[in-house]
């Protein structure tokens, strides 16, 4: 048995062109080096011409041809595009090979695969149906495995809904099933322990967002998986950081910082770095804080970074307003503004930071016209606990200002919308 590109270059060479010379009129001569080299596969139309042009009829081509090896080569290059990340390339490989069944190939991979691809090219719906038909089947076949892969990217696929609850409730189900193995997987254990930890965080469980990140660093650090011990870390750093413990925050962030730093992991380090200086500002070192800032700032501007020069930016300013320094905040929001995009989270912080400047500048409409943008602005974007913080920033000055009835209604608010979010992520009050 040959393989298409096998024969398709046994006849070339018979017929005595080079690969530019079968590709003229055709194709490139590198889509021919790589049918030969079994890494493409060609349409109807160009094997057609290929035949024509090496005086065979289109049956001396296919003649003794292993097409399953085809089919099987079609397969390696989708897991391994899924590997890699390129989910959008491997989707129409993937469909392919759905279309077109062989009893070589685990057709429930390649649809679990396809599941996926879906879930991370944001066709969410798509996605949700492919996994439960896959899930349907892994009962079935009572594949505790399979039903695993399946609750893993369910989750994660609520995560993305910003249904945080069902997403603890999918990833709670894959860690039942894990129970179930023989010999689970620890770096899928340790994944799941890990998503927890971000889902308890989102829904402001910062005890129990501590708890699951834990389990994860003490998995990961067992299979000397640094680059992922790193990003727990980052998680445990920030928790700490929102339950106002900055001391273990900032150990925490030191030490993910020692990790991305020994992994050249350039990106990563500069971002902890503002982390680092956000915590050290907030800890009575503000003038450190502002140089490790103005560094990272630096340092995106070089990496091409607009997204976290902005973001960088926008901590800056919050140093500056911490500090008293009014000048130098509205500078570094105004530098953040224009670097980020539009509908960007952290445009509601440079509009919340622009508030609380001119709320110390006695300039009290503007102060709550930014601050009512901003929170409009995360509500948009479904950023939920910002919004509220940002509300009730508005309430305690509308009371500031005894202005009762503003602030009843804007309470009232904020318990519907509240209640909307809680139930829209599963949870029922």
């Amino acid at each position: 048995m040959f393989s298409l590109g096998q024969r398709v270059r046994e006849l070339r060479l018979k017929k005595g062109l080079t690969q530019i010379e079968l590709s003229r009129e055709i194709c490139t001569p590198s889509m021919i080096s790589q049918i030969e080299s079994d890494r493409a596969r060609p349409s109807y139309t160009i094997l057609y011409a290929i035949a024509e042009k090496l005086d065979v009829p289109l049956e001396r081509l296919l003649v003794d041809v292993d097409l399953n090896l085809e089919f099987l080569s079609t397969f390696k290059m989708a897991r391994a595009m899924v590997t890699a990340g390129e989910y959008a390339s491997a989707i129409p490989l993937l469909e392919e090979l759905i279309e077109t069944p062989r009893p070589q190939i685990p057709m429930l991979e390649i649809q679990l695969d396809l599941a996926e691809c879906y879930l991370y090219t944001e066709q969410l719906d798509i996605a949700e149906d492919s996994f439960h038909k896959v899930m349907e089947q892994g009962i079935l076949r009572k594949d505790n495995q399979l039903m695993l892969q399946v609750l893993r990217n369910l989750g994660q696929l609520e995560f993305f809904r910003n249904r945080y609850q069902l997403a603890v409730y999918h990833w709670q189900r894959a860690l039942d099933t894990a129970e179930r193995l023989p010999e689970a997987d620890p770096i899928q254990l340790a994944t799941i322990y890990h998503h927890l930890g971000e889902a308890h965080g989102k829904l402001g469980l910062m005890h129990d967002a501590l708890a699951y990140y834990e389990e994860a660093s003490n998995l990961y650090q067992g299979l000397e998986s640094l680059d992922q011990i790193g990003h727990v870390y980052m998680g445990l750093g920030m928790t700490y950081k929102r339950l106002n413990e900055l001391k273990k925050a900032q150990d925490f962030a030191e030490r993910a910082l020692s990790i991305f730093e020994g992994l050249d992991n350039t990106l990563m380090t500069v971002k902890l770095q503002v982390t680092r200086a956000s915590l050290l500002a907030h800890g009575d070192q503000t003038a450190e804080g502002v140089a490790m800032l103005e560094e990272a700032i630096a340092k995106f501007h070089e990496l091409g970074c607009r997204d976290d020069q902005g973001i960088a930016s926008v901590e800056l300013a919050k140093v500056h307003l911490l500090a008293g320094e009014l000048d130098q905040a509205e500078e570094a929001c105004q530098a953040a503004r224009s670097l980020l995009p539009e509908l960007h989270v952290y445009q509601g912080w440079v509009n919340r930071v622009f508030g609380r400047i001119a709320i110390r500048r006695g300039v009290r409409d503007e102060g709550l016209r930014r601050l009512q943008k901003a929170a409009d602005c995360f509500k948009r974007l479904g950023e939920a606990g910002e919004w509220d913080d940002t509300m009730y920033e508005v309430v305690q000055l509308h009371l500031e200002d005894q202005n009762y009835r503003e602030a009843y209604r804007l309470l009232e608010e904020m318990r519907r919308y509240s209640r909307q979010v809680f139930e829209s992520r599963g949870i029922v009050l």
